[in-house]
C-alpha cells in the first residue's frame, strides 16, 4: 500500500485567520562537545499571523536544577538587534517562522537529565488538542550521560515536523532521523505534552494508532485522514547502545509535529518499491529509484539518512523530470561503516502541483557489511589439524575486530551463504569449535585435547566477529584429513550372544590417499596390538590387550581382523582399539570403537528397542532384524536413522528376538565402505502396562433413605477393550484415603447402593471413585473423585412443660440427622449455669444440675454448639435461642 501526503508547499492562506497563533511544531536536539559539555539546540516552527508572540530567546531546563536562556541563533538581526537573530521566514508554507535556539550547559557528573522547555500558546483550532490555543507548547528530551559507554549526540531529524494531508488519501511522515555514532533508533508515538505532563483529553487523530508508527524505520502512515483539519502528534525517539553485549537506553527526543488536512484533486506521486539491502565494506552499492505520477506534473526525487551523512558519503543523482522521474544511488562504505544494525535510507518525492502539491516516501535499509576472512590453509599434524588464516581485511574504530570464529564440520561440505546472511547457521552442520583473538591468526584443532579422527575429511571456516555483535561473511571452507600412518578400525560387529559370545573386530593397514607410511622413520618390526575393554568410553587403564601380530616388513601388515571370543556380549557392550607400534615403539593408535548394544522394554503389544554405539565412522542407517518365533533365523522388518524403534501389532506374552545392523562410513573415499556392524541378540515379551481409562461415573446423594447410589459406564464401550474388573473405591472424609469397598468382575454390573456408619452414627457423607481393571492387573489410574455430603438438621423447641404429666416434660430436640454431638449450656435470666450436657438428645427436665430443685417458670437461654457429620469431618454450628419453661396450666406445643 502506497503511503501519500500533502507537501508542506500547499498555500496556507486559507488557515491563516482559523489558525492564529503560535507554536506548531518542534523538538529538542543536542550536540556533545567535550567533557561533560553539550549544545542543547530547541527547533521551533511558529505562525507568524500574530507577530506580538515571537520569541528572541527560550528557557531551557537542564534536567540537573539549572536552567539558562537559549537565544535564537539563525535569520537576520532586526527583530532583537544586539540580542538574537530573528529566525527564518519559510516560503512553504506561508506564515510559518523556522527558529534555532542554542545554549552550552556543562553538568557535574553522570546521570539521566530530562531537558525541558516550555513557550505558553500552540495555535488555535488544533482538532484532537482541546482548546489548544491555551495549551501550552511543551518539549522534552532525555539526555543520558553514562560513566562507561562513553559520550552521546542525539539523532539529527533531517525531514522537517510540518506535513500536508488529504481527505481520503493514505498520509506518511517520516523523521528522517540519522545518529552520528551508529546507535539504534526506535520510534513509538507519545501523547502531546503542555505544562510538563501529557495534555488532557488529548488523542490521536481519528483513525490513527499506537502501530501507525514503524518502530525501526520511523514511517509514520495513517490511513485516512477523513476531515479538514489541524492535528498534533508527537513522536518519541529512542536512542540505544550496545557496549559489551548489552543494549543500553542512551537517550530519547520527542518531535512535536503538526499535520494540515486539506481537501485534494490531484493524486500523489509513487515510489517503486525498494527491497532491503547489504553490501560489503570496499565494495559499491548502486541502485535506481523510480516514481511515476497519474498526473502531468514535473516531478523532484531527492534522498536523506545517514549515508548521506558519512564519510565517504552516500549520492544520489537526479534531475526534476515529468513522470517518471529516476535517481541513481551510489554508495562504497568502509570498514568504520561496518555495523550491526541497518542503515535507514528515506527517499521522497514531490510533484509539482501548484496548489496542493503531494509526495511519496519510500525507506530502505542498508545493512554493511564485513568482508569474509581469506586465505584460510588446514595442515595435519599427528592427531591435530592446525589452521591458518589471513587478518581480517576490516579492523577499525568504532566498531574493530574482537576474535575469530573456528567452526568444523565432520565431511568436506561448502557452505553459500544467502545473500546478507552474516556468520554461519546452525542449519549449515558446522559445529564452533574455538575462538581466538583479532590478533591470533592460527588455531590448532585437537578435538578438546582427544585428538581427531583418522579416516575423517574435515572442513574448517572462519567467520570475524566485531565489538557490536556483527560478524562477517563466513570464508571459503578448506577440506583436510589426518596423514593415514596408523591404523584405522572400522568393525565392530557382534557374531554370537550368550556369556560365552564373539565379536569380530577389522581395521585398515596404515596407509591411505594422503601418504603411506613412512618406513624410513618408521622402521620395522611392526606389531598390532589389539586392546578391548567392557562398556562405554573406558578410561585408559581398563584396556587389556587379547591379541598380537609382528611383522618384519611393511607389507607383511595384512592380519587385520581378530574374533574376540568367550565374552559376555549378552550383557555388555565392548570397546576396542588397535595400538600400531614401529620398532617397539609406539606409533599411534586407531580410534575406540564400541559395539552396538541393543536394549529393549516391553508394552502393550509391542516392543521398544533401542541401541547405543560410540564409534570414529558415521552411522546414518539401522536395519531392524526380527527372529522368526518358530525358528531362528532373522527377517529384516524395518530401518531407520534414529536410535530407536518401535515394534507394533505384537501379541502379548509371546517372545520376540532382535537385533540391529547399523550401516556407516568415514568421510575419506578411500576407506572402506559401507561399514555394517552388528549388535548382540535380545529378546523380550510384550507385556501390557497401559490400564485401562477410568469409567465415567456418578454418585447419586440421598439424605432421607440414607444410602447413595454409584453408577458407571463400562468403559469397554468406549475408551479400553480389556477391562475385567471394577474396584470401587471410598473415604468417609476428604481428607481420608480412599479405600475398596467392592469389586466386580461381572462387567455388566454397573450401579452399587452404598450404606454405612461414621462413628455410629448413619452417614451419606464420603468420596467415591471407580476403577477398571485389565487381564494384566493393571488398575486405571484414579482422575476423577466426586464427593457428596449430608444434609444435617438439628432444631432445639422454644417451650416445654415439666409438670409430670408425661407430655412434653423433657427439653428435647426436633428430629434429627447426621449430628455426632453436641455441647449445650442453659442459663437462667441471671446468667446461671442451669444444665450442661454432651447428648444430642438434651433429655433435661428442667431441673437445676447443681441444686437438683425444679427450676421456676420463665425464660432461659440457651448456647448449643452442634457437631454435624460432614464429608470435610466433624463441622461444628452453633445455635443460640431461648426456650420458655412452664410448669402450670396448660401444656402449649412448640
Amino acid at each position: 500500500m502506497k503511503k501519500i501526503v500533502l507537501s508542506i508547499a500547499f498555500i496556507l492562506i486559507v488557515f491563516c485567520n482559523a489558525y492564529a497563533t503560535h507554536n506548531r511544531a518542534g523538538e529538542i536536539t543536542y550536540e556533545h562537545i567535550s567533557g561533560k559539555t553539550y549544545r542543547i539546540i530547541v527547533t521551533t516552527y511558529t505562525n507568524t499571523f500574530n507577530t506580538n508572540a515571537d520569541r528572541c530567546e527560550l528557557t531551557v531546563y537542564f534536567g540537573d536544577g539549572d536552567s539558562a536562556k537559549a537565544l535564537r541563533v539563525n535569520g537576520p538581526s532586526t527583530i532583537c538587534p544586539g540580542v538574537a537573530q530573528d529566525g527564518q521566514m519559510l516560503t512553504t508554507p506561508a506564515n510559518t517562522k523556522y527558529n534555532r535556539y542554542e545554549v552550552l550547559h556543562t553538568y557535574i557528573g553522570s546521570g539521566t537529565f530530562p531537558i525541558t522547555t516550555e513557550d505558553p500558546n500552540r495555535n488555535a483550532g488544533i482538532c484532537n488538542i482541546p482548546n489548544s490555543v491555551n495549551q501550552s507548547f511543551f518539549l522534552k528530551t532525555q539526555l543520558v550521560i553514562h560513566p562507561f559507554i562513553g559520550a552521546n549526540n542525539s539523532p539529527t531529524l533531517t525531514n522537517p515536523p510540518l506535513d500536508m494531508a488529504c481527505v481520503g488519501q493514505c498520509f506518511e511522515h517520516n523523521p528522517g532521523a540519522y545518529d552520528s555514532e551508529g546507535d539504534s533508533l526506535h520510534y513509538e508515538l507519545s501523547p502531546c505534552y503542555a505544562n510538563g505532563s501529557v495534555i488532557g483529553n488529548y488523542s490521536l487523530p481519528p483513525g490513527m494508532t499506537l502501530n501507525s508508527i514503524n518502530p525501526l524505520t520511523g514511517d509514520l502512515v495513517w490511513c485516512v485522514p477523513t476531515t479538514i483539519c489541524q492535528y498534533n502528534v508527537a513522536i518519541l525517539i529512542k536512542e540505544y547502545r550496545l557496549f559489551q553485549g548489552q543494549r543500553y537506553f542512551i537517550g530519547s527526543v520527542l518531535r512535536d509535529m503538526q499535520i494540515d488536512v486539506a481537501a485534494c484533486t490531484n493524486f500523489a506521486p509513487q515510489i517503486k518499491p525498494i527491497n532491503d539491502t547489504c553490501i560489503v565494506a570496499g565494495t559499491n552499492l548502486n541502485f535506481t529509484v523510480t516514481a511515476t505520477d497519474p498526473d502531468v506534473t514535473v516531478l523532484t526525487l531527492t534522498a536523506t539518512g545517514g549515508p548521506m551523512q558519512l564519510s565517504p558519503a552516500a549520492t544520489f543523482v537526479s534531475a526534476p523530470s515529468f513522470s517518471p522521474v529516476s535517481g541513481n544511488f551510489s554508495w562504497t562504505p568502509n570498514c568504520s561503516q561496518i555495523k550491526n544494525t541497518p542503515y535507514l535510507v528515506t527517499f521522497k518525492v514531490k510533484d509539482s502541483h501548484p496548489v496542493t502539491p503531494l509526495v511519496d516516501f519510500e525507506s530502505v535499509l542498508i545493512r554493511v557489511i564485513a568482508p569474509a576472512p581469506t586465505g584460510l590453509t588446514a595442515t595435519p599434524n599427528g592427531a591435530s589439524i592446525v589452521l591458518n588464516w589471513n587478518a581480517a581485511a576490516c579492523n577499525s574504530q568504532p566498531n574493530p575486530l574482537v576474535r575469530y570464529k573456528v567452526y568444523r564440520k565432520n565431511s568436506c561440505d561448502p557452505f553459500v551463504p544467502a545473500v546478507c546472511e552474516t556468520g554461519l547457521p546452525a542449519s549449515s552442520g558446522y559445529t564452533l569449535i574455538g575462538t581466538t583473538a583479532s590478533n591470533v591468526l592460527t588455531f590448532t584443532d585437537n578435538n578438546g585435547g582427544q585428538g581427531l579422527t583418522h579416516g575423517v575429511n574435515y572442513s574448517y571456516i572462519i567467520v570475524a566477529t566485531y565489538y557490536d555483535g556483527s560478524e562477517s561473511y563466513a570464508s571459503t571452507n578448506v577440506c583436510i584429513q589426518l596423514v593415514n600412518d596408523i591404523p584405522i578400525i572400522t568393525n565392530v560387529s557382534v557374531l554370537s550372544t550368550g556369556t560365552n559370545g564373539e565379536i569380530w573386530t577389522h581395521w585398515t593397514k596404515p596407509i591411505g590417499n594422503i601418504s603411506n607410511l613412512d618406513t624410513i622413520v618408521n622402521p620395522p618390526p611392526y606389531e598390532y596390538r589389539l586392546m578391548f575393554a567392557t562398556g562405554f568410553n573406558p578410561n585408559s587403564s581398563s584396556f587389556a590387550a587379547i591379541s598380537s601380530y609382528s611383522y618384519n616388513s611393511f607389507w607383511q601388515l595384512t592380519d587385520t581382523g581378530f574374533v574376540h571370543s568367550a565374552i559376555n556380549t549378552a550383557n555388555n557392550p565392548f570397546t576396542y582399539r588397535v595400538d600400531f607400534y614401529s620398532n617397539g615403539l609406539l606409533k599411534g593408535s586407531t580410534h575406540t570403537a564400541s559395539s552396538v548394544f541393543l536394549s529393549s522394554s516391553p508394552v502393550g503389544n509391542q516392543v521398544n528397542l533401542s541401541w547405543q554405539e560410540i564409534v570414529p565412522w558415521n552411522n546414518y542407517k539401522y536395519f531392524i532384524y526380527r527372529e522368526i518365533p518358530t525358528g531362528s533365523n532373522f527377517v529384516l522388518i524395518d530401518s531407520t536413522t534414529n536410535l530407536s524403534y518401535t515394534d507394533t501389532g505384537l501379541v502379548n506374552g509371546i517372545n520376540y528376538c532382535y537385533k540391529v545392523v547399523s550401516k556407516g562410513e568415514y568421510s575419506d573415499p578411500a576407506l572402506p565402505r559401507p561399514l555394517y556392524n552388528s549388535s548382540q541378540r535380545k529378546c523380550e515379551s510384550p507385556v501390557d502396562l497401559i490400564p485401562p481409562c477410568q469409567p465415567n461415573f456418578t454418585v447419586n446423594n440421598d439424605c432421607f433413605d440414607l444410602q447413595n447410589t454409584i453408577s458407571w459406564v463400562n468403559p469397554n464401550t468406549y475408551c479400553s477393550d480389556d477391562a475385567v474388573q471394577y474396584n470401587l473405591y471410598f473415604a468417609p472424609t476428604t481428607s481420608d484415603p480412599l479405600e475398596i469397598i467392592y469389586t466386580s468382575t461381572d462387567m455388566n454390573i454397573t450401579t452399587f447402593v452404598h450404606t454405612y456408619s461414621y462413628e455410629g452414627v448413619p452417614s451419606v457423607a464420603g468420596c467415591y471413585a471407580v476403577t477398571a481393571v485389565d487381564s494384566f492387573a493393571n488398575e486405571s489410574v484414579i482422575v476423577n473423585k466426586i464427593c457428596v455430603d449430608n444434609c444435617p438438621n438439628y432444631e432445639l423447641p422454644n417451650v416445654f412443660t415439666p409438670n409430670g404429666d408425661n407430655i412434653n416434660d423433657l427439653f428435647i430436640p426436633l428430629p434429627y440427622r447426621f449430628v455426632k454431638d453436641i455441647e449445650i449450656k442453659i442459663y437462667d435470666r441471671w446468667g446461671l449455669l442451669m444444665f450442661e450436657t454432651t447428648d444430642a438428645d438434651v433429655l433435661w427436665n428442667g431441673t437445676s444440675q447443681q441444686t437438683k430443685a425444679m427450676c421456676s417458670d420463665g425464660v432461659y437461654y440457651y448456647v448449643c454448639k452442634v457437631n454435624e457429620i460432614r464429608v470435610e469431618g466433624i463441622v461444628p454450628r452453633t445455635l443460640k435461642g431461648f426456650v420458655q419453661l412452664i410448669k402450670q396450666g396448660s401444656n402449649p406445643t412448640n
